[in-house]
């Protein structure tokens, strides 16, 4: 048996001794670098953009403006559909006309070096007339504010109204209202992204080195934005040193750097620079929210009502709408909670466009949520943990609809004992346990959230499977991986359906010429889509293996078995034949097994090979979690401690403990990170002023506490056959509210503790104190 089992991944083994292969490792004859160069202004008229010394400089090949793209050129499309038609506010690979953020693209320098192209840059001359920026979502859609694009700064309005919300809030006997901050933050990976573009004029053939997250997807744009047929791009993902959601998108320099390796006719290779990376990558979260949600005497929850407004940048690219989407159609989390309405805004602002980020949509909604709902407990004098016992969805209503959407989708929770796992984890924890409330001046308090979180969303995804000649199993598979775990997971399901050890199996990914379609990973989808591509593309090569051995040695196929990677006939002491030995007589032209299309479901002699593209479902299959979190907060300096943390999950079924523990403490980390750190602050003209790595703080090793993950496989998912549910995101997405939670408990504030990052200036203003005083 392999599935469950706590196998150590097999890709770190490469990556440990050095041997991993990221892009800017790749190199190829006669390759040319390539450096961006970008807007300084937030807002600005474009005049003119001269050229003439950025080219008279030795060893630059070219300078790329928009003047040089085609001028039928389409913008870049959103690949997940929108709440109405955001079309107008989509992006073009060079500004054109103005710019609308500081480091939105103006041309691109090829030279011999990223050196000579970095001094060209600085060669270039252009021509601004500064607008004013817009930089505030609230003044962003007043009448006096400048428009970011034309057609207006509020992009798309939307929302839900379930039940009689009015009448609830007018019965309710209690109801708590706030306003819930949640700032601007973004991906970090330790690899910034990269690409290397090679084209074969002579073949009109071109390989992009970089792309990962939907390679197939961003190839079938770009073939449609260069004019190519798809099979005429190759897209390779290399080793990947992180993305949590931001990278692998289709973003402008997906297009440049392919479009100038066709213009020069050579390989070109672009590696993102950090300060780039701040000023370039999607950004994510940024949205407030304002909560009203009641109660009935008896402690039933009966309403939320909501407003949210989303910042969005400048532009919205590939992503859409997704995370106020997911945060909209979410909100009521796992409560029974019929009367539900928000009001969601889309609103434009002079910065870096947005995109997801890992939990997108959810790290927000929750904290929102959570928090209220720990306001409200403190309105009716009901202790938290049992104000939301009271409220959760019941395992009998499953399925639970919600009664929203979001990308289309409706917002259906499949499976789960909500109540069970609740109970589990409070216990686990020692929640009703007496704690010290005070350590030498620090103050401790505890703090939990509820949450269920959406996986394994997504149309479809696809696997081959290959068996040679010496039983060696290869999976081609159309997701991809940026540090999963893939390569392990899905040689665990085949190793388990096929019966042969780990070993001989492969897994290859992210590559659109190995696979003709593919879903990508995001979302947490692989263990979901991709598991079960790969499960049913191993029952169908167990299948055709001993289908071809029955008709071979005249057995009925009943009476065969696939064991030890060998086919058995009863009890012998020998098997009849290796997999491998199969593999070999399904050769096209090999006649030891003539199998024709009237013989049944196995095809003509093609190889013992199975492709599958497993559909997705509309519900996907929800996860819920219980985060827990003790804190210490000094009273004086506003500093917090987080003593221990919790996350209580049902995953429905575990792959690999060792990689859903990693997904879960990895995923706390990051959420840490959003909680207390990491925050994008521009100035009024709209320049980023935690730009660099000494501005915006990352956690380290000694911010993180002791971090516990329960894990249960109570309620397999309902919608896919292996019952597994996705866990990439269930880690970060409760963190801020359950420790927001615990802070506002420690220092028993009935406001404040509303708006992240939870700074010790933001602490100590909840306190009602001043620094300083």
């Amino acid at each position: 048996m392999a599935i469950g089992k706590p196998f150590v991944r097999v890709e770190d083994e490469r990556f440990l001794r050095g041997e991993g292969r990221f892009t800017a490792d790749y190199a190829l004859p006669h390759m040319v670098e390539a450096h961006v160069l970008r807007s300084p202004y937030a807002h600005a008229e474009i005049r003119s953009i001269s050229t003439d010394q950025a080219l008279a400089l030795p060893g630059v090949h070219a300078v790329f403006t928009g003047d040089d793209l085609p001028s039928d050129l389409p913008p870049i499309q959103c690949r997940i559909p929108t709440h109405g038609d955001l079309s107008a506010y989509l992006q073009f690979p060079f500004a054109r006309g103005k710019v609308r953020y500081v480091g939105e693209p103006l041309a691109l320098i090829i030279a011999d070096t990223r050196a000579i192209a970095e001094d060209a840059a600085e060669l270039v001359d252009v021509d601004f007339e500064p607008l004013t920026a817009v930089t505030d979502p609230s003044a962003a859609l007043t009448e006096a504010s400048a428009k970011v694009h034309e057609r207006g700064n509020l992009a798309g309005r939307w929302g839900f109204d379930l039940g009689d919300v009015a009448t609830a809030l007018d019965t309710a006997a209690f109801t708590a209202s706030d306003r819930f901050s949640i700032q601007r933050h973004s991906a970090m990976p330790m690899e910034t992204r990269g690409l290397l573009a090679s084209y074969d004029a002579g073949r009109n053939l071109l390989d992009v080195y970089g792309p990962t997250k939907v390679v197939h997807t961003n190839r079938n744009m770009l073939a449609s934005m260069l004019g190519m047929g798809e099979a005429e791009i190759r897209m390779i993902e290399p080793d990947v040193g992180g993305s949590f959601g931001a990278r692998g998108e289709f973003y402008p320099e997906d297009y440049l750097i392919p479009f100038a390796s066709i213009r020069l006719k050579r390989p070109v290779r672009w590696i993102e620079d950090r300060v780039e990376h701040f000023a370039a990558i999607n950004h994510s979260r940024d949205c407030v929210f304002d909560v009203t949600v009641a109660a009935d005497a008896e402690g039933v929850i009966t309403a939320f009502d909501v407003k949210l407004v989303c910042d969005m940048g400048s532009f919205i690219r590939t992503h859409g709408d997704v995370v106020p989407s997911h945060a909209a159609a979410s909100f009521p989390g796992p409560y029974r909670v019929r009367n539900y309405r928000i009001d969601a805004m889309t609103v434009m602002t002079n910065k870096t466009p947005t995109g997801t980020y890992r939990a997108p949509g959810m790290f927000e909604a929750n904290f929102a949520r959570e928090r209220a709902i720990d306001r409200l407990a403190d309105r009716m004098g009901l202790e938290r943990a049992e104000l939301r016992r009271r409220n959760l969805i019941q395992p009998e209503e499953m399925p639970w609809h919600v009664g929203t959407e979001s990308v289309k989708r409706p917002t259906i929770f499949d499976s789960g004992n909500f109540p069970l796992i609740f109970e589990r984890a409070t216990q686990a924890f020692g929640w009703s346990a007496p704690f010290e409330r005070e350590v030498e001046g620090w103050k401790r308090g505890r703090g939990m959230c509820a949450l269920v979180e959406p996986s394994g969303l997504g149309p479809f995804e696809g696997v081959r499977i290959e068996v040679d000649q010496h039983g060696r199993v290869q999976i081609f598979s159309g997701s991809s991986n940026q540090g999963q775990g893939h390569e392990t997971i899905l040689a665990q399901i085949a190793s388990e359906i096929l019966t042969v050890p780990m070993e001989k199996v492969r897994v290859r990914h992210g590559d659109t010429g190995i696979i003709t379609f593919g879903g990508g990973t995001y979302a947490s989808r692989t263990a979901i889509m991709g598991g079960n591509a790969v499960h049913a593309a191993s029952t169908g090569v167990r299948q055709k293996a001993l289908g071809a051995a029955s008709r071979k040695f005249g057995f009925p196929i009943e009476d065969l078995d696939l064991r030890e990677g060998a086919i058995w006939h009863g009890m012998k002491n020998e098997p009849l034949a290796s997999l491998g030995d199969m593999a070999r007589m399904l050769m096209p032209g090999n006649q030891e097994i003539l199998v024709t299309p009237s013989a049944g479901n196995i095809p003509d002699n093609d190889g013992l090979v199975v492709t599958s593209y497993v559909r997705g479902v509309s519900a996907g299959a929800a996860v819920f979690a219980v985060h827990l979190a003790d804190v210490l907060v000094d009273p004086a300096t506003g500093e917090t401690k987080v003593e221990r943390y919790m996350v209580a999950c049902d995953v429905g079924r575990q792959l690999n403990p060792l990689i859903v523990e990693g997904q879960i403490i990895g995923g706390v980390a990051q959420g840490l990170g959003g909680t207390f750190l990491e925050e994008l602050s521009y100035n009024e003209e709209g320049q980023l002023t935690t730009g660099t790595f000494a501005d915006y703080l990352m956690p380290n090793v000694y911010d993180m506490p002791p971090v516990t993950s329960l894990v249960f496989e109570e309620s397999p998912a309902t919608t896919n056959i292996l019952g597994v549910k996705g866990v990439g995101e269930v880690g970060p997405s409760g963190v801020a509210a359950a420790v927001g939670n615990a802070i506002a408990n420690a220092l028993s504030a009935t406001s404040g503790i509303n708006t992240l990052p939870l700074t010790p200036q933001r602490v100590i203003e909840a306190i009602g104190f001043e620094v300083g005083a």
